[in-house]
């Protein structure tokens, strides 16, 4: 049997998938995988574009069909992703890195630019996007991260490692102060904590409710701050005087932890928007 060329090896995968995903999710799912697994620039697959497959590459994404009509996300099946325009390994049981968080990132990155050496911990690490990310756009940073899971923790020190960053890694449940590592002070803390409430559910899309970890995403609707309620507690022990807070939120919670951050005592409050003009991150400093 003949091998296909790259083009034709497009045509077929986008062909597999488009009845599940429609045309355009499908034809950004082909050139996602794609780059994933060749990891060409635009420029370098146009000029091979044309050429016959190698066994190898063809193999790849004839096994990953299967997965993608399962709606996997592409980047599961793929085992890797970008962020901050970083290349970043992923598997399932770890969260998928969304690009509103590149938006949190790169606000801390631009408003410490000129500062060297801070001391930064990432709470709730997942892949270590944050974290790692961080630890490329800083300067000289002493970046320590937290996660509750295993799976995280493993696939966050190998994107470290595949960064050539030192990034310290811990096994924490901040829910429980019992895990707590004793007393350090950093100037800056940040965390994605799980926001999604349980009622928003119905909302989501079936892939992520099927494959991503819900430990990292839900939270119940009865006490839908709780993370962002031991985080403050242990960022307020734990941040030198002057240091700051950093959250992703939920867009419907910006008064609530305002109000939260503010009774706490933490002062110069800030509730800000994403591109799209949802509130969807916070600010917060720790004065003596």
């Amino acid at each position: 049997m003949n091998s296909m060329t790259n083009r034709e090896l497009e045509k077929h995968l986008f062909n597999s998938i488009v009845s599940v995903y429609g045309e355009r999710e499908a034809r950004a799912i082909q050139r996602f995988l794609f780059r994933g697994l060749h990891g060409l620039s635009d420029a370098e697959w146009l000029l091979i574009r044309n050429d016959e497959a190698t066994s190898e590459f063809e193999s790849a994404v004839k096994q990953a069909i299967p997965s993608l009509i399962q709606q996997m996300p592409v980047q599961y099946v793929a085992g890797k992703t970008w962020f901050c325009n970083l290349e970043f390994v992923l598997k399932p049981g770890v969260l998928i890195p969304r690009p509103e968080t590149e938006a949190l990132v790169m606000r801390i990155a631009e408003k410490y630019s000129d500062f060297s050496g801070l001391r930064v911990l990432d709470i709730g690490t997942g892949s270590g996007a944050i974290a790692v990310s961080l630890s490329v756009l800083l300067t000289r940073p002493e970046i320590t991260a937290f996660d509750i899971s295993d799976i995280a923790i493993e696939i966050a020190s190998a994107n470290a490692e595949k960064h050539n960053h030192s990034v310290r890694f811990y096994k924490v449940d901040i829910l429980d102060k019992s895990s707590w590592p004793a007393e350090d002070l950093y100037d800056l803390i940040v965390s994605n904590p799980p926001y999604v409430k349980e009622s928003e559910k119905v909302f989501m899309q079936p892939n992520v409710l099927k494959y991503e970890p819900v430990l990292a995403l839900f939270v119940d609707d009865h006490d839908a701050l709780i993370f962002y309620r031991s985080i403050a507690e242990f960022a307020w022990i734990n941040l030198k005087p002057g240091g700051s807070l950093w959250f992703e939120i939920n867009e419907a919670e910006g008064d609530n932890i305002r109000q939260l951050l503010t009774e706490m005592g933490f002062s110069h409050v800030e509730i800000l928007t994403d591109l799209s003009g949802k509130q969807r991150f916070a600010s917060a400093i720790r004065q003596d």
